[in-house]
């Protein structure tokens, strides 16, 4: 396939060799079953290397920001102690292969790249279109520090409610075994609302830089 638009995430968890060891598997299977679960439904693939590293590309790009945030809610949720740096670029691919290390092209490139160069932040974006680096690249940020803060409760009501942002607040409490009044309390904390338009904000504008 060639010069096709892509969405690839390169992330690392932070401070992996201080998680005790029975946490660290616990960590991994989620990782694995986070990823699992997109696979097919947004044409992705992945890779986990070395323990604590991972790099996953998208052919359906426009959802590279959505899976970023779902990817650390998921770990977020599962222990306070757990989170993950990602680097997030969308532009082209020269050659895609099932082995996604064995990929090439400009957004492997630069997710590579921005990744080594991550200091205190935990989510980074870059593009090769103009358009999505200077709209996403700073916005972004913001959704990087509201995630920082947001406890292991809230991420754990959070993911859950991406994963159908149509359902009720009745419903989600009845799925998650909570009552309605702290679910909608906990969702407000999340501010999901908020994520909830900033993501679907990312993912028209990818849509429409892909044209």
């Amino acid at each position: 396939m060639k010069n096709s638009m892509i969405g690839v995430i390169t992330g690392d968890i932070v401070n992996s060799r201080q998680i005790p060891v029975e946490e660290y598997d616990s960590m991994l299977y989620r990782l694995h079953q986070t990823l699992e679960s997109f696979s097919e439904r947004y044409q992705m693939h992945f890779d986990v290397f070395r323990g604590d590293e991972f790099q996953l590309l998208l052919k359906r790009p426009e959802k590279v920001i959505y899976l970023a945030t779902i990817i650390r809610l998921s770990l977020k949720s599962g222990s306070t102690n757990i989170d993950v740096r990602q680097s997030l670029s969308v532009g082209d691919s020269n050659e895609l292969r099932d082995d996604v290390k064995s990929s090439t092209g400009e957004a492997f490139v630069l997710s590579g790249q921005n990744l080594n160069k991550m200091k205190s932040e935990l989510l980074i974006f870059d593009s090769t279109i103009e358009l999505l680096k200077h709209h996403l690249g700073s916005t972004i940020e913001l959704l990087d520090a509201h995630l920082s803060s947001i406890t292991k409760t809230e991420a754990y009501v959070l993911i859950n409610y991406l994963g159908d942002p149509e359902v009720s607040h009745a419903e989600l409490a009845k799925e998650i075994g909570k009552s309605r009044p702290n679910t909608t309390k906990m969702l407000n904390s999340a501010r999901y609302n908020s994520v909830l338009k900033y993501l679907y904000y990312a993912e028209n504008l990818i849509i429409e830089a892909r044209g």
